[in-house]
């Protein structure tokens, strides 16, 4: 592990992640957590656990950060590096979705990236490291999905740009530098992390050069660095042409792989699956998921190569994963289990735990960024898997739910083949009487019965959100893992009206338990 020393401004020193060496650890004093049960109260009190502990809301040490940030450790105060930074907002915008209706946590993530973006620049390139601006990136394009401010997409476009430009090249077969002054690898977490930026911004512009060029990245990165049979994953490739910490080009992979290689690689494999449907990208995500899940029973890695982190990007992808591929019965226990062994080991005086949940945490001086993993993994459990972006397809059909691009408000909703368009995405979000509202991601307007039809047949559109029951649905889980999609106000569901071709009315019907009414969400 090496400590290097980075400014722009006044910036302190920080771990930078290196692909061979372990950090040591001395032996720290332990104190004793009770076992318990995972809830959600539970995941609320890591979070508050986390912000109480780390995030910094005065100046400290004479400098003029803009506030609030998060501290680099619990006795150093001050600002963690920008990478540092937007990797930990990630944690807290998982909690932010987790607890959507909280005033409190969507203002804290809104001051964060604001931060962010004024003490590390719209313009991240003063920045060596690519993944550092990758991850800075990936914050600002989903902070952008959540909040809508435009500044926030159009930084992540520039800097994802940017590192395309000075970092991809056909060297060692293509992929991506890891740094932009020294061209000595290409690694998992210069390219990866790319991907899932890539990804949200392509949703927010529609620009395809973004899905072209991921798809570029990725091919690079399977050939050379993942074990299609296994899942596993090498860190990289130096530009000798060898795997780093080997002596040939061709991997030996026993002993190879750790939590965040795997995740982050899950997440860009996923991202491609949901934008493409290239089944290729699913069969990937599958096997770097079954790669950790199926060899670790709770996950302990503490100090992997990349630092004292990591874990949170395997938990947070596999959750996605589950979510978005009807998976969720499939790896919800496992995510429990994780989450239960990271609160029992937990710090009581902050709720705050280490990224080692094999052991309990210690009570002597830590980083901020070897905590922020109990706030990922306890705040993806408790997610609904029906928060979030899905395209919903007719279970008989296949047929996608879609508003044809329009953007007028009354716009009548049709089916249609999938085609990953925004058009066909609708964020899910449930309001407190336990009914969801589905929005358009295209149009911004949501998915309404119009004026409370009770009328078999009606066809459905979308309307400015007025919080009206017409606009409320209440979604059940089938059988068969699809959804049942029932008005609030006229107590009928969405029916794909026994029509399989481009442009078929989306209508209601009295529910009659066909699969027709039964719809998945992807």
């Amino acid at each position: 592990m090496k400590l290097e020393s980075k400014h722009t401004g006044n910036f302190s020193g920080y771990l930078r992640r290196i692909t061979c060496g372990v950090l040591a650890m001395t032996s720290l004093a332990l104190v004793t957590n009770r076992a318990s049960a995972q809830n959600g109260a539970n995941a609320d009190a890591a979070y508050n656990g986390f912000v109480n502990a780390y995030v910094q809301r005065t100046n400290v040490n004479g400098h003029n950060y803009p506030l609030p940030y998060i501290a680099q450790s619990l006795t150093n105060r001050d600002y963690a590096f920008m990478w540092q930074q937007n990797y930990m907002i990630q944690g807290l915008q998982d909690a932010y979705d987790k607890n959507y209706t909280s005033a409190s946590r969507r203002q804290l993530v809104i001051d964060l990236i604001n931060t962010s973006m004024t003490q590390d620049h719209s313009d991240l390139t003063w920045a060596n490291w690519n993944d550092d601006v990758e991850w800075a990136s990936m914050t600002r394009i989903r902070g952008y999905h959540q909040f809508g401010v435009t500044s926030w997409r159009d930084s992540a476009v520039q800097n994802l740009n940017a590192v395309w430009n000075r970092g991809w090249s056909s060297d060692l077969g293509g992929g991506l530098w890891i740094r932009s002054d020294i061209h000595d690898s290409k690694c998992v977490l210069s390219n990866a992390p790319w991907i899932i930026a890539a990804g949200m911004v392509y949703r927010a512009t529609g620009d395809a050069s973004f899905v072209t060029r991921s798809e570029q990245i990725y091919a690079w990165m399977r050939s050379r660095c993942f074990n299609a049979s296994t899942g596993q994953l090498v860190e990289g490739i130096g530009s000798n042409n060898n795997v780093l910490g080997q002596s040939s080009p061709t991997p030996t992979w026993s002993g190879t792989g750790n939590y965040y290689n795997n995740g982050i690689f899950l997440n860009a494999a996923n991202t491609l699956y949901k934008i493409t449907g290239n089944v290729s990208y699913y069969n990937d995500a599958l096997k770097a998921a079954s790669w950790v899940v199926n060899n670790n029973a709770i996950l302990t890695q503490n100090h992997p190569n990349n630092g004292p982190f990591g874990s949170e990007k395997f938990f947070r992808a596999l959750s996605l994963f589950a979510a978005q591929n009807g998976l969720w019965s499939t790896y919800e226990p496992w995510l429990q289990a994780n989450c239960t062994a990271s609160w029992n080991r937990r710090r009581t005086d902050y709720n705050i735990t280490w990224n080692n949940y094999g052991a309990n945490t210690p009570t002597s001086n830590l980083l901020a960024m070897e905590m922020i993993s109990s706030v990922v993994v306890q705040a993806v459990t408790q997610i609904s898997p029906i928060v979030g972006p899905h395209f919903i397809r007719n279970n008989v059909t296949g047929l996608s739910l879609d508003n044809a691009s329009s953007t007028a408000q009354g716009a009548p909703i049709t089916q249609w083949g999938w085609n990953g368009g925004k058009q066909q995405l609708w964020d899910f979000r449930q309001n407190s009487d336990s009914t969801w509202t589905i929005k358009s991601l295209q149009s911004g307007r949501v998915l309404e019965n119009p004026a409370s039809s009770t009328a078999n047949g009606t066809q459905m559109v979308q309307w400015n959100s007025n919080g009206g029951a017409n606009q409320k649905w209440v979604i059940t889980q089938q059988a068969n893992g699809s959804y049942r999609i029932q008005n609030q106000a006229s107590g009928k569901v969405l029916d794909n009206n026994n029509m399989n071709v481009n442009g078929a009315p989306l209508v209601q019907w009295t529910a009659n338990g066909g699969n027709n009414q039964t719809w998945n969400l992807r």
